[in-house]
């Protein structure tokens, strides 16, 4: 509850009675001293009277949807019951918001009668991602006479929580462009057995190093090997966590919403999706549709830049190519740390299919002559190229690596 406070009628009020006091030591008036101190006493008596009759309400507070992307607006609804056996007066009221979401301008509530309710309803808007606490709510009423007010907060805080905004990257990509002729497979076994391995007809635009000599002899005709997976194939994403600048970065908001694009993008297409950070683990690594995708745009929604690097990010995304056989889309997303913070994800792009870094700032740009010495593919990214446009970027380049012959990282 705010402290009661005089209104302007209030001031003008107290202000009189002091003048009739005044008059009435001056002249020796006695009428003028009882209406001196009526007129003083009484905003007194007001500020009092509005502080202690505060009303009995209750708020059930509730957002359509939970969550939202950035820049798009929620709708906040606050059904406000009288739980008084007294009617509640009129009141104005606003809802409590950070700066992000923007001031929500007074406006009248309704008087409710003893057990009645009524909908407040408004529209909260984010630009930025984040958990946001809206609430309480915040009433304020005045005396009958106008001349005292009194804030008073009501109900609960709840938290809207604002997503990055997943932008559609379109049909096509890096990982559907791997050198493969026009047969490209998403579904593929890295390592398969013997057993896993289908022969079929060979088609214009099949790689040679996929012919299956034996089958062909056999047959009488050039034959492929198609290769199955028995599980849906992974991809990984290595998001630059680690701050290396006193100002906030915008480039971070880029890599933030980049990430979520692709990751939506590959669950869409029916991979298991993990992402690795540069700095202390905040995201619970691998998803998969159903449901994965809100989850990790929920936990994206609260991740921030810190100082702290985790050390061993290049170790575990190792880890994780190996045990999946190798062979894996893996996109690495650049934003602060500097080129020889990189020095140990160069080597794993023979575990990876495609291989392909997102440089987000000039910082980011510094590692592209170890990167692409390795085989990796790099995109220029930063604040002119949008998420759909450095996608496509991506695709061409990993398009001309492999009309050029690139496979693997190696000239064949």
């Amino acid at each position: 509850m705010s402290r009661p406070v005089p209104t302007l009628r209030g001031w003008v009020v107290g202000a009189c009675g002091v003048l009739a006091l005044a008059g009435a030591g001056w002249f020796g008036r006695v009428d003028l001293l009882f209406a001196g101190l009526l007129l003083t006493l009484t905003p007194l008596a007001a500020m009092l009277a509005v502080a202690f009759d505060r009303p009995w309400l209750t708020v059930r507070r509730s957002y359509a949807p939970d969550s939202v992307p950035a820049g798009d607006g929620a709708q906040v609804r606050l059904e406000v019951r009288n739980e008084s056996s007294r009617p509640a007066p009129a009141f104005s009221w606003f809802d409590a918001a950070p700066a992000e979401v923007g001031a929500i301008a007074p406006r009248a509530f309704p008087s409710l009668a003893p057990g009645d309710a009524a909908t407040l309803r408004y529209t909260a808007r984010a630009g930025r991602r984040g958990a946001y606490l809206l609430g309480p709510l915040r009433v304020q009423r005045s005396d009958p006479f106008g001349l005292a007010r009194c804030g008073y907060a009501v109900g609960e805080s709840k938290v809207l929580l604002v997503t990055p905004r997943a932008v559609p990257l379109g049909r096509g990509g890096p990982e559907q462009a791997r050198g493969e002729g026009h047969d490209p497979e998403l579904v593929r076994h890295s390592i398969p057995s013997a057993d896993e391995v289908i022969p079929r007809d060979y088609r214009p635009g099949d790689a040679l190093r996929r012919v299956q000599w034996r089958a062909s002899a056999r047959t009488g005709k050039l034959m492929v090997r198609q290769e199955e997976q028995r599980s849906n194939p992974e991809a990984w994403v290595l998001l630059d966590t680690v701050h290396t600048h006193d100002a906030a970065s915008d480039d971070f908001e880029r890599a933030v919403e980049l990430t979520a694009s692709i990751c939506t993008h590959l669950l869409e297409l029916g991979y298991l999706v993990g992402v690795h950070e540069t700095g202390p683990r905040r995201l619970s690594g691998v998803y998969e549709l159903p449901g994965g995708d809100h989850v990790l745009l929920a936990q994206l929604a609260a991740l921030e830049q810190g100082r702290e690097n985790d050390g061993d990010y290049a170790g575990r995304l190792s880890l994780s190519l190996r045990a999946g056989g190798g062979g894996s889309p893996v996109f690495l997303v650049l934003v602060d740390a500097p080129a020889e913070s990189w020095r140990d994800v160069v080597p794993l792009r023979r575990f990876a299919d495609p291989a392909v870094a997102f440089l987000m700032s000039a910082t980011a740009r510094t590692a592209r002559a170890s990167l692409e010495a390795g085989g990796w593919v790099c995109v220029d990214a930063d604040a002119g190229v949008d998420a759909p446009a450095a996608w496509a970027r991506a695709a061409e380049a990993q398009r001309g690596r492999a009309r050029a012959g690139f496979v693997g990282g190696r000239h064949v």
